[in-house]
């Protein structure tokens, strides 16, 4: 979101990959959100279970082996700009990897039979928190207008789209209230 809506302070790069505000790849960050919003809308679902298993672990194996490539090299660092954290990237190769297995292993656990998945109607969204991440555009668009470089008002912008991500990727996910009897449980 800082991409879009500060572009004068975000850049980023990925090895030879990388831009500063709209310059550059600017287009690969958007995308990469949106596949992971896709994968959370997909598992929501329940349904096209081939699918959505293939995606989740090509995820995790490409966000894994990216980052244990990028830690071998000389000087491997991941900063947080906005925050003025930066770390070694080999504090997260163990945590994704981890992630990866636990990946497998719900594919593994799904395609077996072990676990079951309610399947949900295509329209079953959580409305009311959707509706929630996006008011918080706007309250960003104005933090962030009203900040400069990296000071509390773009940190304060920072947070709401944070917690808007977060939002989002619960209205898309599996919905937890109850709603009409439009499940049915199945293996894959």
């Amino acid at each position: 979101m800082r991409l879009l809506l500060k572009p004068e302070i975000s850049s980023w790069r990925i090895f030879a990959v990388g831009g500063k505000g709209m310059v550059g790849e600017f287009w690969l960050p958007p995308l990469v959100v949106f596949i992971a919003l896709f994968l959370f809308y997909l598992e929501g679902r329940g349904k096209l279970r081939p699918i959505y298993h293939v995606l989740l672990v090509c995820w995790h194996l490409t966000i894994a082996g990216l980052f244990i490539y990028g830690s071998m090299q000389s000087n491997a660092r991941i900063s947080f700009g906005t925050w003025g954290i930066r770390l070694d990237l080999v504090w997260l190769v163990v945590p994704l990897a981890i992630f990866s297995i636990l990946a497998i292993i719900l594919v593994i656990q799904e395609s077996r039979g072990q676990r079951l998945v309610a399947q949900l109607k295509w329209y079953r969204v959580d409305w009311k928190t959707l509706a929630i991440a996006v008011i918080l555009f706007p309250v960003a668009l104005l933090f962030f207008r009203l900040g400069e470089g990296f000071n509390w008002l773009v940190k304060i912008a920072v947070i709401v789209t944070i917690i808007q991500w977060i939002l989002l990727t619960e209205a898309l996910g599996r919905p937890h209230s109850k709603g009409p009897k439009d499940t049915k449980s199945t293996t894959t």
